[in-house]
């Protein structure tokens, strides 16, 4: 059971941030508003309990679900160190020149500090591992496996994050999806936003969601199983995953988009037992980033890098034959 407000301490190393700080949009957005829009795994009445509770603060006080916030504010949430979950530490340079790295990431490795994850992190591994200047400049879900860029000052993070929101900075992935496609290539441009679920943190394609844009093509087809490759041209959370969805190719291990939503709810309150593991068809979701093209930032050439499937789902596919 969480301690009662009047025995946390705000300064007791319990809490911990949640998401950047305030951006300009959202200042003066009403506190729960805020918080059951961008992190919506509570409602909005869960989250004014929690302000209620004191287990949310704000710059390091606590606060009411009708305060304001201003830009650049901290938030944090209070969340006792527990034993973290077990990872995949086999990050590696695949890359590097320059101020600039690209580095494999695992297919079970999250990015950042979030939920039950401190420092078994990506983030946290690069530096430990690679450099305290080391940073990404853009994210992977956390069972996607693949390509991460890094850059070691922050103008050079800058500048490739404005190539990435210019589409200067171009992504390649490879994903294995179960279903037959229609053609052999095709786009996929419905517009992403939230949708009516009893998942709370899904999303799909709705009339007023954000242009969103997938290019597919069928790289070979085993059985009731194909090897997709997916180009996106915009940037929304699990846009692919989405699309390949949408398109009637849930990719293989992912709970999430699976066509009965009951899988993602008993994963969510019992775990990734065999069972989940068996209706999903594999222990992650089999998608990875297998390329970048992109300016570099310091010599302005061209940049191409490449990363091939993993062992793990190179060994599926092989599996299908």
């Amino acid at each position: 059971m969480p301690k009662t407000k009047p025995e946390i301490e705000t300064n007791s190393g319990e809490f911990r941030p949640l998401g950047p700080p305030v951006k300009d949009d959202h200042a003066g957005q009403r506190a729960d508003g805020y918080l059951s829009t961008q992190f919506p795994f509570y409602s909005r009445a869960t989250w004014q309990k929690r302000m209620r509770d004191g287990l949310v603060v704000v710059d390091g006080a606590t606060i009411k679900a009708s305060y304001r916030l201003n830009e650049g504010q901290v938030i944090q949430i209070y969340h006792p160190q527990v034993a973290e979950p077990e990872v995949d530490r086999g990050i590696y340079p695949i890359w590097k020149q320059g101020s600039v790295m690209a580095v494999y990431k695992p297919g079970n490795l999250p990015m950042h500090e979030s939920g039950p994850y401190r420092k078994n992190t990506f983030a946290h591994f690069v530096k430990e591992e690679l450099g305290p200047n080391w940073a990404a400049v853009h994210r992977l879900d956390r069972e996607t496996s693949g390509i991460v860029l890094c850059g070691s000052s922050l103008e050079v993070r800058q500048n490739l994050s404005k190539s990435l929101a210019d589409r200067v900075l171009e992504k390649e992935y490879l994903a294995i999806a179960r279903g037959v496609p229609s053609q052999d290539s095709w786009i996929e441009d419905g517009p992403i936003g939230d949708v009516d679920s009893p998942i709370r943190i899904k999303k799909w394609v709705v009339p007023e969601g954000l242009p969103s844009e997938t290019h597919f093509k069928v790289l070979e087809q085993r059985g009731e199983y194909c090897l997709l490759r997916a180009r996106p041209k915009t940037g929304r959370t699990n846009q692919i995953r989405i699309h390949a969805a949408v398109s009637g190719l849930p990719l293989v291990g992912d709970m999430l988009y699976h066509p009965d939503e009951s899988v993602f709810l008993d994963w969510f309150e019992s775990g990734k037992s065999e069972s989940i593991i068996k209706r999903v068809g594999f222990k992650r979701c089999l998608l990875h980033a297998t390329g970048l093209t992109f300016l570099h930032p310091e010599t302005e050439s061209p940049c191409r890098i490449s990363c091939p499937m993993p062992d793990d789902m190179q060994g599926f596919w092989d599996s299908l034959t």
